[in-house]
């Protein structure tokens, strides 16, 4: 087929306008319209490993290119950016990170960020460990660039439910003064008219890092209206707080037991006490004391100096039940043969604030007791016990 001059002439005039209208037209790129939202959360996502890349790799120029400037982690206290950045570089991150559950989505001129993040190191002990935080971040375009501005970190969710995983358990601060007072009463009658009374009560003062304690039991029993026995112990102590786990102190017990023949013991001592690192629900406290006893025993008088150690050791099996043991060793460093133990086990439930029910299990071990009375002697209480606090404005 041949096309004549004139069709010839035609389709290159076309030709040509056709050109000259598609440059003439604005010129309408991709990357002048926004992207999809699929397309920004892609982007985003490749951000999130950015960092978390970064942060394995220790790489602070590259965290700096995507950090804004005015970043802040929010927190109690929230930290800044150069905070932030200087714990990404310096703590120990580990070479690997997992992000799970991401999603992004566009709110006005930013993308907000939702997902889990998980390290597999200690970051303070560079020792192996899962570490799992629920991020919400909050990036805005700067200069064309996304960057972070804005991000928190929560406890990633766990099976205890939505509800605590919005809000966390703060503990009150301890109370400053503290007192307490308990009463017990074990009757019967009959053939045996018996009658047990004991009584107590502790003070405990807090003030800095200084902590008063003053402690006075008493215990009395009758049998036909007759006086078969009877305990007065009264305790005072005061020490000061070194660092967070050690505790210097210095006490005074007055005690009179006529159960195991003691008219009166007098002991001055000084000490120091540990604190060892527990889980969250059980803690631990070694003691250790120098000091010197007067006890005046129905058969004669004892002078001596003392050595002795003691563990205390306290579990909250539920929150207002808590199970104790206090053990003590005392030597006479004059008469080895002369040394003795103690042992109380207390089993504690808060009823209301101001009522709890306390159990006790107590041993006391003489190892050369009075001529007449046993080694050992075991007293079982159960008493109501009224607390009254008062704590200082948080």
């Amino acid at each position: 087929m041949t096309l004549s001059a004139t069709t010839r002439g035609a389709a290159t005039a076309l030709v040509a306008l056709a050109v000259t209208l598609l440059l003439a037209s604005p010129r309408t790129t991709l990357a002048a319209q926004p992207p999809p939202d699929e397309d920004l959360e892609r982007v985003i996502r490749d951000r999130e490993d950015a960092l978390t890349d970064a942060a394995n790799s220790r790489d602070r120029a590259r965290l700096e290119a995507l950090v804004s400037p005015d970043f802040v982690l929010r927190g109690a206290p929230d930290l800044d950016r150069s905070t932030w950045v200087h714990n990404a570089v310096t703590l120990c991150w580990g070479n690997r990170s997992r992000i799970d559950a991401f999603s992004a989505r566009p709110v006005g001129d930013t993308m907000v960020a939702g997902f889990e993040l998980t390290f597999y190191t200690d970051p303070l002990t560079c020792r192996p460990a899962v570490l799992r935080s629920l991020i919400t971040d909050v990036w805005t375009r700067e200069d064309g660039e996304w960057k972070l501005k804005l991000r928190h970190a929560a406890a990633a969710p766990a099976a205890n439910g939505a509800v605590m995983t919005q809000y966390a358990m703060v503990p009150e601060l301890p109370p400053i003064w503290d007192l307490s007072s308990e009463l017990s009463l074990v009757a019967t009658g009959g053939n045996t008219n018996t009658r047990t009374i004991g009584a107590g009560g502790t003070l405990l003062h807090n003030a800095d890092q200084r902590r008063t304690r003053l402690n006075i039991a008493y215990l009395t029993s009758n049998t036909d209206d007759v006086t078969r026995a009877r305990s007065l112990t009264a305790q005072a102590r005061h020490g000061f707080d070194i660092g967070e786990r050690v505790n210097l102190f210095a006490e005074a017990l007055y005690a009179r037991d006529l159960f195991a023949g003691i008219r009166n013991r007098r002991t001055a001592s000084a000490g120091a006490a540990f604190s060892i690192p527990t889980p969250p629900s059980h803690t631990l406290r070694l003691e250790t004391t120098a000091g010197y006893t007067e006890e005046l025993r129905l058969d004669e008088d004892l002078r001596f100096a003392t050595a002795s150690g003691a563990i205390d050791y306290a579990w909250t099996i539920r929150p207002g039940t808590t199970l104790t043991e206090a053990a003590a060793f005392i030597a006479d460093l004059e008469e080895g043969r002369n040394w003795r133990s103690t042992s109380v086990t207390t089993l504690s439930v808060t009823l209301t604030r101001l009522l709890s029910f306390k159990a006790t299990q107590a041993i006391d071990y003489r190892h050369t007791p009075v001529p007449g009375f046993r080694r050992t002697d075991l007293r079982t209480a159960a008493a109501l016990v009224v607390s009254l606090q008062r704590r200082p404005e948080p």
